[in-house]
């Protein structure tokens, strides 16, 4: 697959991650909840406290042990490496989402009374030695880049965003390329402004203030939404993902709308060129 997708001239990335608290569950269009325990398809689901999700996750995980966090942090490395030694160009790893990474990260699922919880230095090791321990197996000429969960909309917005402030100029110290701009989801009282591009605004002050490239994504489906992040300074390339499942061809859809010359796709084969132009310009 690799192979097939440099060939065509195209970069092969992969996002590697630990679900934490939320594992073992049914994939989201079988029902988004925990495989019940005892269930031979399930697994044991590991998190830096014992502290379930909650509502369709309600399985309480057992927390890690200093071994359990440094096997783990070895799972990681060793998945960087067979990424590497296969020709993956771009590395991310998902430290977002209410996953292992922002478990860890979250006062929501982090109670722990060790160098792993309490305060910011503690809760950010694990993401801090995780990505040091990458860092150090990743070519230096691949990208290596991170999605994080920067703030959760539940009220304590300007502490959680400063804590991600502070670990976005700390992943710059440790080689990080670039940041993706997430949402925690580590707490199901969250208040989300969903609209569109309602992450711009945060990834733009995340950039301003550590430093570090951004990206992001949610809710960035037209065109002029997409070209306006970027030449504004807001963020520094888009990620798409359900324009791209809606639209296959959304790149050039929006290089049509934004006046880009036909030759963009010159490079194509003939018959496949001709019918997208035809409808791209529908």
């Amino acid at each position: 697959m690799v192979a097939a997708i440099k060939r065509d001239g195209a970069v092969a990335g992969l996002q590697i991650g630990h679900a934490g608290r939320k594992a073992s569950a049914n994939l989201p269009w079988e029902g988004d909840d925990h495989i019940p325990e005892g269930d031979p398809r399930g697994w044991e689901i590991i998190a830096p406290s014992a502290i379930a999700q909650g509502g369709l996750l309600p399985r309480v995980p057992r927390a890690m042990t200093r071994d359990d966090i440094a096997r783990v942090r070895e799972d990681f490395v060793a998945s960087a490496r067979r990424a590497r030694d296969i020709g993956i160009e771009w590395l991310v790893l998902h430290f977002a989402h209410g996953y292992l990474a922002q478990n860890f990260l979250s006062r929501h699922s982090n109670r722990r009374d060790d160098e792993y919880g309490g305060t910011f230095e503690n809760r950010s090791r694990f993401l801090i030695e995780t990505l040091r321990a990458v860092r150090a197996v990743w070519p230096e000429d691949r990208p290596l880049t991170a999605r994080l969960g920067v703030i959760e909309f539940d009220g304590r917005d300007e502490e959680t965003l400063s804590d991600s402030i502070a670990l976005a100029k700390l992943f710059k110290q440790d080689g990080l390329d670039l940041l993706d701009v997430s949402v925690g989801f580590s707490t199901l009282d969250a208040k989300i402004p969903w609209g569109p591009g309602f992450l711009a605004p945060i990834a733009a002050r995340l950039r301003q203030e550590s430093g570090l490239p951004t990206t992001t994504s949610w809710w960035i489906s037209e065109a002029e939404q997409a070209d306006r992040l970027i030449r504004d300074g807001s963020i520094d390339l888009v990620s798409l993902g359900r324009p791209l499942l809606a639209d296959p061809h959304w790149p050039f859809t929006a290089a049509r709308k934004l006046g880009v010359e036909k030759a963009a796709w010159a490079t194509l084969p003939a018959p496949y060129a001709h019918w997208l132009d035809r409808y791209c310009a529908a």
